[in-house]
């Protein structure tokens, strides 16, 4: 039986439904360095999860185990962002906000029942493979001719790739566990290895220290997956993993000025004292600061969801260099649910993490890599540290929500074990 390069046998078809609808997945991520144009694939699908979801009836979802773990998970989010209007700062911004933010839960619909077959999933994964590969050749174009393909240029500081924005690599901390895992099992070992370690070269060069954070997080999970599994065969592939890791870290070090600057300001952190500590976040501890006063003094539903900027001025200390021009968010998700949404967020936040860390404990064991690199793509979107962009921001949450459904159609799919080897 033929398999072409999808992972697809010869004699598997795809429905014209499920082709448009794969498509319509894939434009979801592949116009992300567009703009807002990344809106209309993700309508389009939520008006389509919708109509299926009226299709097919209530009773049918909730029998469904992966409907049902993606409304829950959904719900812990949502449901805070609902309480916290009563009292909001600014009611009408965050009501329309909430309102809006249910495009979401019913494109994760869509790609859930289309996401059914084994092969819409594999086709939706190879899409986003590839457009990965694109950016990071993209912004290896970039990076040696100091403009990619769009005309972006790089400066030696903080490498863009294709986006207009620093946010590339908070992108590519989400995709990359699935991506890779699917590479190694699918594609020739010197392209996944090629993939790896450009992958990893870029993200150094982007300079953002939350993606690094989260790639060693996921790292460290896909570790702990491999040993509980037993899979030996693979840990001289962790060993090398690793030391491609470290061996292209410590050339971006000594070769990247940039990320050098990058390092060396972290680095001043363990001076311990506060300037220090101050220029290590970016300057984030007046934000921190502000935030954490803010959740104190709103201490059980919050300032209201996305109500952070316009509360700012009010907590923010006489010296904090913010207080003029605001924050647009603390920079850091547990604070922001912490200050916008109060306790009832938070203890959703911690239970949508324990539920997600419930499900792996339960079967680590049984789980293919793709399926542990879907529960590791899970924990690194909603990690509670991480620290780059605002949680309930539009671009951030469409990739959450739509990668949370491709991520669970894949934890309860029926899905064959594949070892990990060829």
């Amino acid at each position: 039986m033929r398999v072409d390069g999808l992972g697809l046998s010869s004699e598997q078809k795809l429905s014209k439904f499920e082709i448009v609808g794969a498509g319509l997945i894939i434009l979801a991520f592949g116009l992300l360095p567009i703009g807002r144009t990344v809106e209309y694939p993700t309508i389009l699908m939520a008006v389509g999860g919708l109509f299926l979801l009226i299709r097919n009836g209530r009773g049918q979802a909730r029998r469904r185990s992966d409907v049902r773990m993606f409304t829950i998970l959904f719900l812990l989010y949502w449901v805070p962002m609902v309480v916290s209007l009563f009292g909001a700062e600014a009611l009408t911004n965050s009501a329309f906000f909430t309102l809006k933010y249910l495009r979401f839960v019913f494109a994760g619909y869509f790609v859930l029942y289309l996401s059914t077959s084994k092969k819409v999933r594999a086709l939706v994964l190879s899409g986003l493979s590839i457009a990965i590969s694109l950016w990071i050749l993209d912004s290896l174009y970039q990076w040696q001719t100091g403009t990619d393909l769009l005309g972006r240029t790089y400066n030696g500081v903080r490498l863009l790739g294709p986006f207009k924005h620093l946010i590339m690599p908070v992108f590519l901390s989400i995709f990359l566990p699935l991506v890779l895992i699917n590479a190694k099992l699918k594609w020739p070992r010197c392209l996944f290895w090629t993939l790896f370690l450009a992958s990893l070269w870029v993200l150094f060069l982007t300079g953002s220290r939350g993606s690094w954070i989260a790639l060693v997080f996921g790292g460290l999970l896909y570790c702990a997956y491999v040993f509980v599994s037993q899979k030996k065969n693979t840990l001289m592939a962790i060993i090398l993993i690793i030391a491609g890791a470290v061996g292209i870290g410590t050339a971006g070090y000594h070769y990247e000025p940039g990320f050098q600057r990058r390092i060396d300001m972290t680095l001043m952190v363990f001076k311990g004292d506060y300037d220090s500590i101050d220029r290590a976040s970016a300057h984030r501890l007046p934000i921190w600061e502000t935030a954490s006063r803010m959740a104190l003094d709103n201490p059980l539903n919050g300032v209201g969801v996305k109500g952070f900027m316009f509360s700012y001025h009010k907590y923010a200390a006489p010296d904090d260099p913010f207080k003029a021009k605001g924050a647009s968010h603390p920079h850091l998700f547990l604070l922001e649910v912490l200050a916008e949404t109060g306790t009832v967020g938070l203890l959703a936040m911690l239970f949508s993490v324990a539920l997600v860390f419930k499900l792996g404990a339960e079967n680590l064991k049984k789980w293919s890599p793709l399926q542990a690199g879907s529960a590791i793509t899970l924990a690194i979107t909603f990690f509670p540290l991480n620290a780059h962009v605002t949680l309930y921001g539009s671009n951030y949450s469409q990739v959450a929500w739509l990668m949370a459904a491709i991520s669970i159609a894949w934890l309860y799919g029926s899905d064959e074990a594949e070892p990990f080897n060829k």
